[in-house]
């Protein structure tokens, strides 16, 4: 199998990295020659990390990430609203929230992709695409073209290629105005500023601070009815928000850019060999730091499934699984980044969105899940198995079966590796069995008795190419 990735972001980048590892030949095509060199993204959470860790990058990942200590809404004197201390707290053997640069860690995803043997095509225009039962055929401004089997479109909130097949993408119902503006500290410690992410619920114009990776350091300010977006965006104008935080003397300006933040998701994921991923595939606000973070867990998600046909373990019809089960799961993580920038504006006394607090930092709501798809439904499935990081595993595109005792499992999944882990019951959640996909998620937990029927459901639900 040969994949194609148009967009070589860090969804791209990640997405090829992880084709690599399951033994998946990819081509990368990107039309910038140069990392983009200012910040966008700029959190990590602990499962993408954990997930890059186990391709490989564990060490890498360590030279361009720090960790996030902790996060808080305030009103407008200071006062504290709601937040956490994620000091020390960690998640899957990682730190729960990590802080980068952006500019850095597509670097790093670069260089890794080129170690790994895929080929990386910069600077390169993409002029159409033709796909049909035959395969995937991309043509570029130089008349050029290149050949595949399936289409990865990581190419963005303006995708050429969701356009071009015919994928919609709903609105939400989520628009905000906001300048947001990047500096470089000159010396951190003289500048006094919260090492942290804070939600400034102020009533006259809400703020939020990021503390960035080394010495970088954001600001985004809520622009206000009948405030010109270029005007406001000006040097002068931009150093008159930032006045009352740091002076020109603290800080250089890295970024200054105006976002209409918004809430959308696309219809479906897939269309024939054409699939979506990250930005090109949903939108949300930036108040839960997951727009990137959900754009990687689309990669994680369809990556094995990818390597399983491929290899001929499954049929085509396993990829409609993505869109079964990354659609809800990004639909809910939206609506939550949503509910947790309406709480600012209802916290700074704006206006009542009848939103709970717990949509805020440290707040109590579940994570969203993934409810149907390659899964037997049950508790904790659908969920980050999170000993996942205790489990040594080989062999990235098996499935692991978690049990008290050795069981007699190949072919059980037809030609799919399936592994068996001898495990304490609190690695095991409490169940007898737990079954673990190549993407770290629950796929069942149930008894020894329930578990051939349980292999028995998930072997249809990997259409199995017997």
């Amino acid at each position: 199998m040969h994949v194609l990735i148009v967009g070589g972001g860090p969804v791209g980048l990640v997405t090829s990295l992880a084709l690599s590892s399951l033994g998946v030949r990819n081509t990368v095509i990107e039309r910038s020659v140069d990392v983009y060199g200012l910040p966008r993204a700029i959190v990590m959470d602990a499962e993408v990390r954990h997930s890059l860790s186990r391709l490989g990058l564990g060490s890498r990942l360590d030279e361009v990430l720090e960790p996030m200590l902790a996060a808080d809404f305030v009103d407008a004197a200071g006062g504290h609203l709601t937040g956490i201390d994620l000091t020390g707290i960690q998640l899957l053997g990682c730190p729960a929230v990590s802080k980068h640069f952006q500019p850095m860690l597509e670097a790093m995803l670069r260089h890794e992709v080129r170690e790994r043997g895929a080929r990386l095509m910069l600077g390169s225009e993409v002029r159409e695409h033709r796909a049909d039962a035959s395969g995937v055929e991309i043509r570029f401004d130089d008349a050029s073209s290149v050949q595949g089997d399936y289409l990865v479109a990581c190419d963005g909130a303006s995708s050429r290629t969701r356009k071009a097949v015919g994928i919609q993408l709903e609105d939400l119902g989520f628009d905000q105005d906001w300048l947001v503006v990047d500096v470089e500290l000159f010396d951190r410690q003289q500048a006094q500023l919260p090492d942290l992410t804070r939600q400034v619920c102020d009533p006259r114009r809400p703020t939020t601070l990021v503390s960035g990776f080394r010495n970088f350091y954001r600001f985004e300010f809520q622009l206000q009815p009948g405030e010109n977006p270029a005007e406001m965006s000006s040097v002068p104008q931009v150093w008159k928000l930032l006045s009352s935080w740091i002076s020109v003397s603290q800080a250089r300006l890295v970024r200054t850019a105006t976002y209409r933040f918004h809430a959308v998701v696309a219809d479906r994921l897939r269309e024939g060999r054409v699939l979506l991923a990250g930005d090109s595939a949903h939108q949300m606000p930036p108040f839960m730091g997951q727009g990137l973070n959900s754009g990687m867990r689309d990669a994680f998600n369809l990556s094995w499934k990818l390597a399983y046909v491929g290899n001929g373990w499954s049929t085509p019809d396993l990829l409609d699984t993505y869109s079964v089960e990354r659609l809800p799961h990004v639909r809910a993580v939206v609506e939550q980044s949503v509910d947790t920038g309406r709480l600012i504006d209802q916290f700074a006394g704006r206006v009542s969105h009848g939103v709970s607090r717990e949509a805020g930092y440290g707040g109590s709501r579940r994570s969203p899940r993934y409810e149907d798809g390659v899964l037997v439904p049950g508790p904790a499935v659908g969920t980050q198995y999170s000993q996942w990081h205790t489990i040594v595993n080989t062999d990235l595109r098996a499935f692991v079966v978690l049990s008290d005792e050795s069981l007699a499992l190949d072919g059980q999944l037809g030609r799919v590796p399936i592994r068996n882990v001898c495990t304490d019951r609190i690695s095991r959640l409490n169940h007898e069995v737990v079954v673990v996909r190549p993407d770290g998620y629950v796929a069942a937990c149930c008894t020894r008795s329930e578990l051939s029927e349980v292999l028995t459901v998930l072997r249809e639900r990997l259409c199995l190419d017997y």
